[in-house]
């Protein structure tokens, strides 16, 4: 089962109505949103918060260039899952953020999977850990964030979505989603 989230973002007042404490504006300024927090309305799919005993150091300059508020890494959101960020300018270029830290799997290989934005696949057997590892981290001992950005534009409905697929081994996580416009 899929679970589709969708982020109205035409006006703060809507947004706020529909995301609680997901911070979402007008379409001039960055969209984020904390997977899994308690702003994150999905419908089906599992949320999770860190175990207290679980320890990450996730600001890690090979892995994470643009720096998030540390409670966005606290969350997350696992299971097949459909973010729609809506209310944008239609055919405008931005920048598009995905943040991803595994706190419960400790090695590479033991969570795969594919990312598509606007039905195009743009990460295919995607391995946090394994990412993370690759650009010099230290797992299994510390979780790392990981940061993948694309450029993105937003379709003739002005949306921009996002689709977490189940790839080889295990289910897709995310932590946190960020739309900046381009500069």
């Amino acid at each position: 089962m899929r679970n589709f989230i969708r982020v109205i973002t035409a006006t703060a007042a809507a947004a706020a109505l529909l995301l609680g404490t997901a911070q979402a504006s007008l379409a001039a300024d960055p969209v984020v949103v904390d997977a899994g927090g308690p702003g994150d309305v999905g419908v089906g799919g599992l949320t999770e918060t860190k175990p207290a005993d679980k320890r990450s150091n996730v600001v890690f300059s090979r892995t994470v260039t643009n720096r998030i508020d540390s409670a966005l890494w606290n969350t997350s959101r696992y299971l097949e899952s459909s973010y729609a960020l809506t209310g944008l300018t239609a055919g405008a270029s931005y920048e598009l953020r995905l943040y991803f830290l595994d706190w419960y799997f400790t090695r590479p290989g033991q969570r795969v999977f594919d990312v598509d934005v606007n039905g195009r696949r743009v990460l295919s057997d995607f391995d946090i850990i394994g990412t993370a590892v690759a650009a010099g981290a230290d797992a299994p001992l510390t979780a790392f964030g990981v940061e993948k950005d694309f450029a993105v534009t937003a379709d003739a409905n002005g949306e921009v979505r996002v689709d977490l697929v189940r790839g080889a081994v295990e289910q897709p996580q995310i932590n946190a989603i960020v739309l900046v416009p381009a500069a």
